[in-house]
């Protein structure tokens, strides 16, 4: 067998054994998927050096009445794409082995390993037919995977919230990928870069379309509203794995593709491209200062995060595209870990929420610590990995001249310190309270995959070395991007400073919140938060009223009620009405046959002279 197909069947006939197993059967499902996915993570490390030694393996098979080809390919963005999407499954199949707010065990690693194989197929898909069908396949996951986490009602609703927008979406990435298909008279990804598509016409409407896929699967504004409502009725294991790590990996992934690989942007598009970053940067992460709940506030900065992948590869630059793709990986790093801390502190303290949290550092002093380094790490504090990835986009907004861009950035920084300096003071800092007297620290297993993400961004910073230069330059060279300035390295410039002044400024800001909320860390945000011209837009914020979903099903009863009533009118116009008329005429006709014959033939006689008279006419 091709071993680049291990990540792919290997789960996915694991996930259809699993289902065999008994609920009751313990530790075998957890057993079985660990052994899995830590059987794909090695093929997909063997598959990432031989492309690494140039060795791109191809798999093609005649598909669909040859109409497209069943196509595979490990490049060098792929492969490495793969194996990150192996590690983060066998790090939550880990996690999971302890965690029990996760739904039925048996149908989460199922819904585990069949994302895990949907993923991988998606990823190393060389025709646009091929990642279609692993797309979309995700999708039905996604639902499955929200829906089981808990047994209410509400798990159900944003199960359905995030399979309606995600399907939308969906549909406009079919028709951008029939258009691009049709333009370039193949599905082939390689043979389309041959001779990208430029922007023009049909071009730009199948760009835009493979855009808004790209940007839904990622979690970009204005398609990520589900995120949040699943942080609060799914489980944190499903957070960790799905919205902050394999979501992101895939629609960023295919973003660059798009961008760089298939079409040639031109100067509108970036602008286009990287001003939605940017609003999802600004958006994002204001709505997550604001937050309460832990996992909540950590759902909107998994979104946020992602406005700075989509600004630096919207730059259309070597070093802002690096940036973005550097970014990708590291935030599916901190952002798993994060959501790991979460679910460690849920499952020891039993609430989320931080007003009711406080002083648990003495009591998980290794999830405080994993905290720290990760919250430094998305707060783009050096020496960490965040430091490095957000300094490459930063350079890439500055070399379009578009100084706003970099700004956006910037703000967007200082409010991300802000929220994690209120998240972890009001969480392992402070008073802790009475009822949490007794908590102790998470299992080995849920620490262990928390531990070695947070080594992870201890280990790709410092320079970035290793991860750049082994990852990063290979798959911009993929891309057919060649950076002009060496990537890596610790630059000691007016960036660097930059960053200094917004940690002074985000740490200021923290304590000017907690004095002014009577040294109370969780409402740290209030001055913010209730400002004159803040407070009514975070009310209608609060209120639903920028969320696409919420306001098109809440008109869904008054277009139903519009279109019943249009429904019965046409039934009354085409059945009703045409029915009473020849019903009466009927009748009429009826009550006139009363068997009399001079009426027969008065009516005879009469129809024989109108007809003389009509053919006269005529004549």
């Amino acid at each position: 067998m091709n071993i680049n197909l291990i990540p792919i069947l290997l789960p996915f006939f694991s996930a259809l054994l699993i289902l065999a197993v008994s609920e009751k059967t313990k530790y075998l499902k957890e057993l079985l998927s660990i052994g899995v996915t830590l059987t794909a993570l090695l093929a997909s490390i063997i598959t990432l050096g031989n492309s690494l030694g140039g060795d791109f393996a191809e798999i093609r098979l005649p598909w669909l009445y040859n109409l497209a080809q069943f196509s595979l390919k490990a490049d060098m963005l792929s492969a490495f794409i793969l194996a990150s999407v192996s590690l983060f499954s066998l790090l939550i199949a880990i996690y999971s082995f302890s965690f029990e707010n996760k739904g039925p065990s048996k149908w989460f690693y199922f819904n585990l390993l069949f994302t895990q194989a949907l993923a991988a197929g998606a990823v190393m898909s060389d025709s646009l037919i091929t990642m279609l069908f692993f797309w979309e396949g995700m999708l039905v996951f996604l639902y499955t995977f929200i829906a089981l986490s808990k047994t209410d009602q509400a798990s159900k609703n944003t199960a359905l919230k995030a399979f309606m927008i995600n399907a939308v979406t969906d549909i406009c990435l079919m028709t951008g990928v029939i258009i691009t298909g049709y333009l370039a008279s193949t599905f082939n990804m390689s043979e389309i870069a041959e001779n990208k598509l430029v922007l023009s016409g049909w071009a730009t409407f199948g760009y835009v379309l493979l855009l808004i896929g790209a940007m839904a699967k990622a979690g970009a504004f204005p398609f990520h509203t589900w995120i949040p409502d699943a942080a609060t009725d799914s489980s944190a294991a499903f957070m960790s794995y799905v919205p902050a790590a394999i979501d992101k990996l895939i629609g960023i992934y295919f973003l660059a593709r798009a961008s760089v690989y298939l079409y040639k942007l031109d100067g509108t598009m970036s602008m286009v491209v990287m001003s939605i970053g940017a609003l999802t940067i600004i958006i994002a992460v204001m709505m997550a200062f604001v937050q309460q709940d832990y996992k909540r506030l950590l759902s909107y900065h998994a979104v946020s995060q992602t406005g700075y992948m989509i600004l630096g590869i919207g730059t259309l630059h070597p070093i802002g595209i690096a940036g973005g793709l550097f970014h990708m990986l590291n935030n599916a790093v901190y952002k798993s870990c994060l959501f790991m801390t979460a679910g460690s502190v849920e499952k020891q303290a039993g609430t989320n929420s931080i007003d009711k949290l406080g002083g648990l550092f003495r009591n998980m002093p290794v999830t405080a610590v994993c905290f720290i380094i990760a919250a430094a790490a998305i707060s783009g504090i050096a020496p960490l990995n965040g430091f490095f990835s957000k300094e490459l986009v930063y350079k890439g907004a500055l070399e379009t001249g578009h100084v706003i861009f970099f700004l956006a950035a910037e703000i967007g920084s200082f409010l991300t310190l802000a929220s994690f300096l209120k998240l972890g003071h009001s969480v392992f800092f402070g008073k802790r309270p009475q009822e949490l007297a007794e908590v102790r620290e998470a299992p080995v297993s849920m620490l262990f995959p928390t531990a070695l993400l947070a080594g992870l961004c201890l280990a790709f910073g410092f320079g970035a070395f290793w991860p750049i230069n082994v990852l990063i330059a290979p798959s911009l060279a993929n891309l057919g991007m060649l950076p002009a300035c060496e990537l890596s390295g610790f630059h000691l410039d007016n960036l660097y400073w930059v960053s200094v002044i917004v940690i002074l400024l985000a740490v200021a800001n923290h304590i000017l919140g907690v004095s002014l909320a009577g040294n109370k860390a969780s409402k740290a945000s209030d001055h913010i938060h209730h400002a004159p011209v803040l407070k009514p837009v975070y009310e209608m914020a609060e209120k639903r009223y920028f969320d696409l979903y919420h306001l098109v099903m809440n008109k869904v009863p008054a277009m139903a009620k519009t279109l019943f009533k249009v429904d019965r009118l046409m039934d009354k116009l085409t059945d009703d009405l045409p029915s009473a008329s020849f019903n009466a005429v009927s009748k009429n006709l009826g009550e006139a046959h009363n068997g009399s014959y001079l009426l027969y033939m008065a009516v005879t006689f009469v129809g024989i002279v109108a007809y003389i008279l009509f053919i006269g006419g005529m004549k």
